[in-house]
Order: structure tokens, then C-alpha cells, then sequence
């Protein structure tokens, strides 16, 4: 297999990996956890894997003071933040959808190097982050009041996503070892999420057999392989070809939603879907 073959693979593998984020999440909270438990479990259980990785590439462990804060922050309001905000959607709006609608954060993250960072930007990337703009109103549903606050949650994980991107590039953490950094951000949410169970009352450690097999599957294939094979992606076929293989995550939880769990979609949530994943898909091919 050619090394362009290989990322293709691996950056699809990536995206169908994030895509079924939603089947373990929702597997873990029938078998008795909670969005809150969940979402830790995803984090804690990553660490030991994470931490053989960082020993067995005897990368050192130390990190500065500058870089703890760093790394809190960029997880608390970016990295684990979304995690916490797109699980919670899941409970309120069906998973395609949510994760569809998280998936404009490229869009976001445009806006926030326009706003914030007073980036040049051209105009088709406007156009394509009005295009995505339609696409969330499409999904709206007026006589389902109950759709708001998932839609909201899920908007909010892209901004938060988007954050966590700009911050990566402008901060200089993605110069530390991918799994350290990955270990250090996983760790900070965990203990965020932790405490977070704990005052609502919503932590629990009474799963099934199944489900803890599940949380644990989830927590190292998500933190290990989706990482990893973005990563083969990128050094293989560009961050660009990359980006576009990438949309194939929410197309996985659309398919999921829709054949395991009899998640219906609308015409409109269809026109939706097409909206976003085509302004994704613009950006993406768009030369600086």
C-alpha cells in the first residue's frame, strides 16, 4: 500500500472512529452511567494507555508552569468543554444531528481568526460560513420545542472546538509530544468532569459488564486511534485532503443514528446536513 493510500485509510478510519462517539456513549448510559460519568470515563480511562505510550517512547513527563495553565485552560474551555457539551446534546436532539451540527467549527474557527486574531480572510470562507448558518436553521423543528437546547449545546461544542483549535496553533502546545499533550489535556478534564459528577450527583460507578467494556474500548480507541490516524493522515495526504476525509464522522453518526436507533430525518435535516458537510467540504479544498 502507497504511504497516500495509507492516510487515506487512516483519516477515514479517524473519522468513522469519532463518528461512532455517540454508539459508546449511548451504550455506556444504558448500561448505567450517566452523560456525566460517561464523559469521564472517556478521559480517566485513556490515562494508563497514554502514559505506556509517553514511557515506551521515553518522551519525559515534566512539564513548565506556563504550560499546566496552558493546557487547563485550553481543556477546560476547549478540549474537554466540548466533550461535556456534546454529550449533553445527545440527551435532547438525535446523535446524527448534534454531531452534524458541532461539525461547522471550521466555520467557527474562520470567524474567530477574523474577530479575534484580525486574520485576512477571503470571501468565499464567509460565504461558506453563511451556507453553514442556513444549514442550522434547517434543522429547527418549530413544533419541537424540546430540539432547542440540544441544537444550542451542539453549537456551542463547535465554538468551544473552534477555541481549542485557534488556541492549539497560537499557544505552542502543539509543539509538545502529540500523547503527552493528549495525556495532560485528558487528565485536566477528567478531574473538571469529575468534580462536575460529583456536585450534581450524577457520578456513578455502577455499569454493567458491558458498558464498562464499552467505556473502556471508548476511552482508548477514540484517544489513541482516532488521534493517531488523523495524524498518518495529515503526514500522508495534507491537512487539507485530510480535513475532507474527515467529514465522513458525521455521515457515521448520521448512519448510526438512523439504523440502530431509529433516529428519523426530515427532509429539511437532510437539506441541513448537505448545508454544512458543503461549506466543510469548501473550506477544507480552499488554497490560503
Amino acid at each position: 500500500m502507497s504511504k497516500r493510500a495509507t492516510g487515506v485509510a487512516a483519516a477515514v478510519i479517524s473519522a468513522v472512529v469519532f463518528g461512532m462517539v455517540p454508539l459508546f456513549m449511548k451504550t455506556v448510559i444504558a448500561g448505567g452511567g450517566t452523560t456525566l460519568s460517561g464523559a469521564f470515563y472517556r478521559f480517566a480511562l485513556s490515562l494508563p494507555l497514554l502514559f505506556a505510550v509517553i514511557k515506551y517512547k521515553k518522551v519525559p513527563m515534566g512539564i513548565s508552569r506556563t504550560e499546566f495553565l496552558k493546557i487547563c485552560l485550553i481543556t477546560i474551555c476547549g478540549y474537554g468543554g466540548t466533550a461535556v457539551l456534546l454529550f449533553f446534546s445527545y440527551n435532547f436532539i438525535p446523535s446524527g444531528m448534534s454531531t452534524t451540527i458541532h461539525f461547522v467549527y471550521p466555520v467557527f474557527t474562520i470567524l474567530g481568526c477574523i474577530f479575534f486574531l484580525k486574520a485576512k480572510v477571503r470571501p468565499l470562507k464567509i460565504l461558506c460560513a453563511l451556507l453553514c448558518m442556513c444549514g442550522i436553521l434547517l434543522f429547527y423543528d418549530g413544533d419541537s420545542a424540546s430540539s432547542l437546547p440540544g441544537i444550542g449545546l451542539a453549537f456551542l461544542s463547535g465554538m468551544t472546538y473552534s477555541f481549542y483549535i485557534i488556541y492549539l496553533k497560537k499557544s505552542g502546545l502543539q509543539e509538545m509530544y502529540t500523547f503527552k499533550l493528549i495525556f495532560y489535556m485528558n487528565s485536566v478534564a477528567s478531574v473538571m468532569i469529575l468534580i462536575m459528577a460529583l456536585a450534581s450527583g450524577s457520578f456513578t460507578t455502577d455499569l454493567t459488564p458491558a458498558a464498562w467494556l464499552t467505556a473502556v474500548i471508548f476511552a482508548a480507541v477514540v484517544s489513541l486511534v482516532g488521534v493517531f490516524g488523523f495524524q498518518i493522515g495529515v503526514k500522508y495526504v495534507g491537512p487539507e485532503s485530510a480535513a475532507i476525509l474527515s467529514t465522513f464522522e458525521p455521515i457515521t453518526s448520521v448512519i448510526i443514528g438512523m439504523t440502530l436507533y431509529n433516529e428519523a430525518f426530515s427532509p429539511k435535516a437532510i437539506l441541513g446536513c448537505v448545508c454544512i458537510l458543503s461549506s466543510v467540504v469548501i473550506v477544507a479544498k480552499m488554497k490560503e
